[in-house]
This record gives C-alpha cells, sequence and structure tokens, in this order.
C-alpha cells in the first residue's frame, strides 16, 4: 500500500507530464528556434517605390529593409551572412535610439521598446519609397532576438530592379477653404493613395513679381522642384491627403486677402512628372476653391 508521500509524488510526475505535453504559450518561443521561413513577396514595383508582403510560417519578430544592391557583394554567402545581418541590425538600433532621444528631449519618455518600434511581427505589408529609377535592389528580412537584438536565423533576400518610369497612375484633386488647403493624390478608381510620393508648393505672385523679377509661375515651380530633386531632399516629399493651414506656421505661407496664388503639385516616383498647376485668387476666411486636373492652368511632365 502506498503511502501519502509516494501517492503525492506520482501526482506531481503526472502533472509535469502534462506539462511538459502542453504546446509552448510563450510569445518569444518563436524566434529562440531557427525553423521560422520568411517570404518576401514583392507587389507593385514602380520607379519610386515597392510594396512587398511579408509572411512567416509561425509568429516571429524580424527586421526587414530595402537597400541599394552592392556589385560583386552575395549577402547569401554563408561568409558574409552574419556580418550583414548584425550591421542592418546596427543601423537599426542606431535609428531607434536616435528616435528615442528626439522623443526624450521633447519630454516623452514612454516610448515603444526596440522590438515595436523597429521589428515586424506576423505577415505585414510594407512600402519601401524614396527609390531611384532603373535601380537594383535588396529586399531582405531575418529573425531577431527582440531582447538581446541579434540575429536568430538565417537571412532571407530578394533582388529587385526599379523601372525606368513610374507604373503607377495618379491624379491630384486640391482643395482650398478659408486658411486651409488640400491635397489628394487619387487613383483612377478616384480611392486616395496614401503610398505614391508627390511635391507641393504655393507661390504668391506678388512674391514672382518682386523675388524673381517676373518669372512665369512654370519657370520658378520648374526650377524648385528641380533643386529638391537634384539634392535628393526626401524631407519635401509628401504621401496620402496633405493639410496644411496657411497661417505661417510651419512650412506654409500665410494666404493674404486680395493676392493671387499659385499651387503646383507634381509626381515625384523617381522623377518629377505630371506637374499640374492651380491658380487662385484669396479673399478671405471664407474663400473655398476645389480644383481638379481640368482645372489646372499647366499639365505637363514626364508622364504627360
Amino acid at each position: 500500500m502506498r503511502n501519502k508521500y509516494q501517492i503525492s509524488n506520482i501526482k506531481y510526475q503526472i502533472a509535469l507530464l502534462f506539462l511538459i505535453m502542453l504546446p509552448s504559450c510563450n510569445p518569444n518561443a518563436a524566434w529562440t528556434t531557427n525553423d521560422v521561413t520568411i517570404t518576401i513577396s514583392p507587389q507593385t514595383i514602380s520607379a519610386g517605390y515597392v510594396e512587398c508582403a511579408f509572411s512567416t510560417n509561425k509568429e516571429a519578430y524580424y527586421l526587414v529593409a530595402c537597400v541599394p544592391a552592392r556589385e560583386g557583394y552575395n549577402p547569401l554567402d554563408p561568409k558574409n551572412q552574419k556580418q550583414f545581418m548584425n550591421l542592418a541590425l546596427d543601423s537599426a538600433d542606431i535609428e531607434y535610439k536616435e528616435w528615442r532621444h528626439d522623443l526624450w528631449e521633447e519630454g516623452e519618455f514612454n516610448v515603444a521598446p526596440f522590438a515595436s518600434h523597429s521589428l515586424q511581427y506576423g505577415n505585414i505589408v510594407k512600402f519601401f519609397t524614396n527609390l531611384k529609377p532603373s535601380t537594383d535592389y535588396w529586399i531582405y528580412a531575418f529573425v531577431v532576438d527582440p531582447d538581446k537584438v541579434l540575429p536568430a536565423g538565417k537571412l532571407y533576400l530578394k533582388t529587385f530592379s526599379t523601372p525606368a518610369t513610374s507604373v503607377v497612375d495618379v491624379h491630384f484633386e486640391y482643395r482650398v477653404k478659408g486658411l486651409w488647403d488640400y491635397i489628394y493624390p487619387l487613383n483612377p478608381d478616384d480611392k486616395i493613395n496614401s503610398h505614391f510620393p508627390y511635391l507641393a508648393a504655393t507661390v504668391d505672385s506678388l512674391t514672382l513679381e518682386e523675388s524673381f523679377e517676373g518669372i512665369s509661375p512654370e519657370e520658378f515651380f520648374n526650377d524648385y522642384f528641380k533643386d529638391i530633386a537634384e539634392d535628393n531632399r526626401t524631407d519635401y516629399v509628401r504621401y496620402g491627403v496633405n493639410v496644411v493651414k496657411n497661417d505661417g506656421s510651419g512650412n506654409s505661407i500665410p494666404f493674404v486677402e486680395g493676392h493671387t496664388f499659385y499651387t503646383a503639385i507634381v509626381s515625384f516616383d523617381g522623377f518629377i512628372g505630371n506637374n499640374v498647376i492651380y491658380k487662385f485668387t484669396w479673399t478671405g476666411e471664407d474663400f473655398e476653391a476645389y480644383f481638379t486636373d481640368e482645372n489646372s492652368i499647366v499639365y505637363y511632365g514626364e508622364d504627360e
């Protein structure tokens, strides 16, 4: 006859066996294994950006990026993989610390951890922008240990080339209402395209007269956008609906009652194209105008 101690020990062993047989519910279990696979599937590839889907066979934290391909170097070569992944993580970690420091200086101390800010989790679709036309790129991904910030698996990489011109058909609509103006980049079905890159600017006709010796709006905007493109000023690039209050705040110019203004919007999908310019005379805070391509005073560019 078993004593109480023997019965208790048997119960403990049964309970331990049951726990071992249970599937793991540890959220960190996926990245501690080497059997996570990542599928990289480029979707839309245009002159200035690529839309790419990423999927994994099990949930895991992973890093993704798109960089120009280097001729004569193969990141997938076993002797290069570890260094490539470590350098990629170093770059992501530096960007994260700079972002966190900027928030700290602004008085925000409760910021997201590295994994939430810099890594992906599960199946996603991501847009990589500010690409150059007719250029070879690498899209890569690899699993990351989010606590140690170290690679935890193999490198996955896909090579693609951007076309010489845009493959995306986008038109713009422009609205001025009071002190506010709105830019809508639209697909052919009139749905907003949130990932198409474009530039926009407004100039007072009086400024053209007094500061630019009366040059035409076309000449002014041509030179303005050309300088931005040549200097690769990606901080000027906009996406999705753009809303600006024109009271002199930020980078906007204040609307002045009775003054005539020109607003230009150009696609910037790897090059300047689809230049539309709208003209209006601002009559005060009750002013409202809505423009489409048909209302532009000039329409030209490489996409014409």
